[in-house]
């Protein structure tokens, strides 16, 4: 029965090191003649083949293990022997496919073969699993990890320590998941990526837009929520006309703005002429409005507190007792304000802030904001509830 198990445990063994070679490791050139030789890239890839086999080991029971350890060099040795005849597969079939759409991707600019496109700012690490993919279109950045890291510059077949420059247009991969990666060195960075890699910001409040989703009061964009952006000023003020539960009004409005640079989007316009007629915004100057320029978050701040009955210079100072009384009223914690002064605030933020103020008290009328959008219609309990089920409260 013993002897049975070791073999169920064995095979387990041999099959993810196949399947984890087979699907991860990737080499340029061709079978006969690769840019990345087979055996520098099996050396690579063989301590996560003796992890597994370790994994395995651990699994059996103390009986068992006391039994096999013995045989665990030839086991090993065996799997390493069979990792050459999988690379050999590989690199003439479907892994080559792959290496030659994402060379052809370098430098034109789009995410082909599969990969995503992530803004990036100065001091951002893209990092990840072995394997993971890296592509600079824009944007300057160096190598970054550890003492002793290495990324793999897989159009030229070589590898590439921290502190070296990396160029726009070359295929970078991850070998290790330990740090390593490529840092952003420039303001900003465009940079296309794939199979683990993790790059920038990661939102943390996704269940908050989902929760507005619910309520109607968070739409998204025809790319999704892109939580990790910042907010355009246009985005920003929609958000609080929503929470106002004055949407519908803006859309029925006559009234056009004086601004030259209203937004081509055929209901852009009436949110802004809304917004600027009842006295909730001004432009940026006496005829433009810059409705694609980033939203801030003293910008957003100050429009929540607005949709809240507090007043500019009577109840707060723009960008100094705002954000005191923004944490006073529980729209945001003083740690998660020193995490926007981190990143950048971005839409994720205003996720953040839109579904607290759900909950906090008006200045006058005591009720709180969802009260006053179920008074008027703009949303019911049945979606307040199932909202507050999607946010985790």
């Amino acid at each position: 029965m013993h002897i049975k198990k070791w073999r169920r445990v064995a095979a387990w063994t041999l099959a993810a090191a196949v399947i984890f070679c087979g699907a991860t490791a990737l080499a340029a050139g061709t079978a006969q003649d690769p840019v990345i030789s087979r055996s520098y890239l099996a050396e690579i890839f063989s301590a996560p083949a003796e992890n597994y086999l370790k994994t395995a080991l651990d699994m059996m029971d103390v009986t068992v293990r006391g039994k096999v350890e013995g045989q665990k060099q030839a086991v090993a040795d065996y799997v390493a022997g069979r990792m050459g005849e999988v690379w050999a597969q590989s690199l003439a079939g479907q892994v080559q496919s792959r290496v030659r759409e994402l060379l052809s991707a370098q430098g034109a600019g789009q995410g082909k073969a599969g990969m995503r496109r992530v803004a990036l700012k100065k001091g951002d690490i893209v990092t990840g699993t072995p394997g993971a993919s890296v592509i600079f279109v824009t944007g300057a950045g160096e190598i970054a990890g550890p003492a002793g890291a290495n990324v793999l510059n897989v159009t030229a077949g070589s590898l590439r320590t921290p502190g070296l420059a990396i160029k726009t247009g070359i295929w970078y991969m991850i070998l290790a998941d330990d740090g390593s990666g490529v840092r952003v060195t420039s303001d900003k960075a465009s940079v296309l990526v794939r199979d683990g890699a993790r790059a920038g910001y990661e939102a943390a409040y996704g269940s908050y837009a989902d929760a507005l989703q619910m309520l109607g009061l968070f739409k998204g964009t025809d790319k999704g929520y892109e939580l990790e952006r910042a907010p355009q000023r246009q985005e920003a003020l929609i958000m609080l006309i929503r929470l106002l539960g004055e949407e519908q009004d803006a859309l029925a409005t006559g009234f056009r703005a004086p601004f030259a640079d209203m937004p081509g989007w055929a209901d852009g316009p009436k949110y802004i002429s809304y917004a600027y007629e009842k006295g909730y915004t001004n432009g940026t100057s006496a005829n433009t409005f810059s409705p694609y320029l980033e939203g801030t978050a003293e910008q957003y701040l100050t429009f929540v507190l607005r949709s809240l009955g507090y007043r500019d210079g009577e109840d707060f100072i723009w960008n100094t007792t705002s954000r005191d009384l923004s944490v006073q009223l529980g729209l945001v914690t003083q740690a998660e304000l020193d995490g926007i002064g981190r990143t950048g605030f971005l839409r994720d933020h205003v996720a953040l802030i839109s579904y607290r103020a759900l909950g906090v008290r008006l200045k006058e009328g005591g009720g709180t904001l969802a009260d006053r959008l179920l008074l008027r219609g703009v949303i019911h309990w049945d979606q307040l509830e199932a909202a507050a089920r999607i946010a985790g409260q």
